[in-house]
């Protein structure tokens, strides 16, 4: 799986986005409205700068804005006495030290004192003149700004063209910063989901086989790509695993087939010989017997191909019954005490006593460990012994038999529990079928537990696990 994308999910671009968008309005906003309240006042702006209200000669400027705002000019003589006054004084005081002149000075952070400097701030210019010194004290409110705008009231056409201009301006940046942002997001988005697109439209026409999706963008697209890619991965999994299902199926068929053709022929060549009278009188009971053997061969394979079939339907539910597996082993291995011992075989048991159960169908487990020892019957040539070991590890039930018979060729193990796969590769007669271990897998996988090969001690074991 890819690793995820720094680049965040599509709600964080989005939120960066609109962020970006808000700065950009309301940046073009305050821009237009500044623009909009200058046509409104005619385009007259006062500015208030306390240092420029006296120039160098001491000739007063226009103090509109001053008085607007509360303030006036006092000038003093070098003695710091108040000689004349411009505008509205709103103080007593007529005179000044030097201390009170310095309080007038200081910012609000350092002053200390109850006197008028404690509401008005002062701001001095001294003027040389040829024959006299004297200072302009500017006063203004401690609360007023040191630079303000003022807006007369007009109503030019000038200023009325002024605002109309400003507004459309606004409104032209409003709509432009819309549609820039909506073609980022629109790309953004667009990009991954054309790509998600074309690689469905790709499984559509094309089927699911190497269609992956490889691009990057934000975390949901990117989990949709994953998705998409684990989808098809299994899909194609399973279309590899039908096909091979199939395989074997047509493989199962042409298997079964052969192993009903001979016997079939060889009965209707002992049925045509007894039709014609060609088979002597001493003769009958022996063909009678081969016609037997022959059909009950049939039998056995067209029965356990069924069965195989049967257990192969995913509907098809075993018959489950609590019950000791001890005694179930220790039953089905009687009947192979004696056909072993007539091939020289020694069977060994180690079952214990003490129940050790476990959820099995009472039909259908028998088989697998008849087939286990119905195998060491047929294809233990060498070998003079047999175990079977019933035991309880960790929890689980195990069923051990084995046997001291060649161990089973290498190329065999991987496909031994397929069926129509024998001991003996070249599929020679040892009169079994084919299908024993392969139904035996069956029946213990339905059962939710595991049958397993291994070779050890120079002896072959099975281990079925419950």
């Amino acid at each position: 799986m890819r690793k995820r994308n720094k680049s965040g999910s599509v709600f964080r671009q989005m939120v960066g986005s609109y962020v970006l968008f808000a700065i950009f309005l309301v940046i073009g906003l305050y821009v237009c409205m500044f623009g909009i309240l200058i046509g409104i006042g005619g385009g007259s702006i006062e500015s208030l700068a306390p240092y420029d209200m006296v120039d160098d000669s001491g000739k007063i400027q226009d103090l509109s804005a001053l008085e607007k705002n509360g303030g006036w000019i006092e000038k003093l003589d070098k003695n710091y006495r108040v000689l004349e006054v411009y505008g509205n004084k709103r103080d007593e005081p007529m005179s000044y030290t030097q201390e009170e002149i310095y309080e007038y000075l200081v910012t609000d952070k350092f002053l200390e004192t109850d006197t008028s400097a404690k509401e008005y701030r002062g701001f001095i210019k001294t003027v040389q003149n040829e024959d006299e010194t004297c200072y302009y004290l500017v006063k203004i409110g401690r609360t007023t700004l040191g630079l303000t705008y003022s807006y007369n009231a007009g109503n030019s056409e000038q200023g009325r063209r002024l605002t109309l201009g400003f507004f459309l301006l606004f409104v032209v940046f409003f709509v432009g910063n819309c549609f820039l942002m909506s073609r980022y997001l629109s790309r953004k988005i667009r990009r991954p989901l054309g790509e998600i697109t074309g690689g469905m439209e790709q499984v559509i026409k094309n089927g699911v086989d190497q269609v992956r999706l490889d691009f990057r963008a934000q975390r949901e697209f990117e989990e949709i790509r994953d998705s998409f890619n684990i989808m098809t991965e299994r899909l194609e999994a399973e279309k590899r695993e039908k096909r091979i299902s199939e395989e074997k199926k047509n493989r199962m068929l042409l298997e079964l087939s052969h192993d009903i053709k001979t016997p079939v022929a060889t009965i209707k060549s002992y049925a045509n010989a007894l039709e014609e009278g060609l088979v002597k009188s001493e003769n009958l009971k022996e063909c009678y017997r081969i016609i037997d053997k022959k059909a009950v061969r049939v039998d056995v394979l067209v029965n356990e191909m069924f069965l195989l079939l049967k257990l192969d339907n995913p509907e098809y539910e075993l018959e489950l019954k609590h019950t000791d597996l001890c005694e179930l082993v220790r039953s089905a291995c009687t009947g192979y005490y004696e056909e072993l011992e007539d091939k020289g075989i020694e069977m060994h048991i180690d079952i214990p006593e003490t129940p050790i159960r476990a959820d099995v169908d009472l039909k259908e487990f028998p088989r697998v460990i008849e087939n286990l020892l119905g195998n060491i019957g047929k294809y233990n040539q060498t070998g003079r012994g047999a175990w079977i070991t019933v035991r309880e590890v960790e929890g689980k039930a195990e069923i051990i038999v084995q046997d001291d018979g060649e161990a089973v060729a290498e190329e065999i193990r991987q496909i031994m529990f397929d069926p129509f796969v024998r001991g003996d590769k070249a599929r020679t007669s040892k009169g079994g079928t084919g299908l024993g271990l392969a139904i035996a897998r069956k029946i213990v996988g339905k059962l939710g537990g595991t049958i397993e090969y291994a070779y050890e001690a120079e002896k072959n074991q099975f281990k079925i696990t419950l």
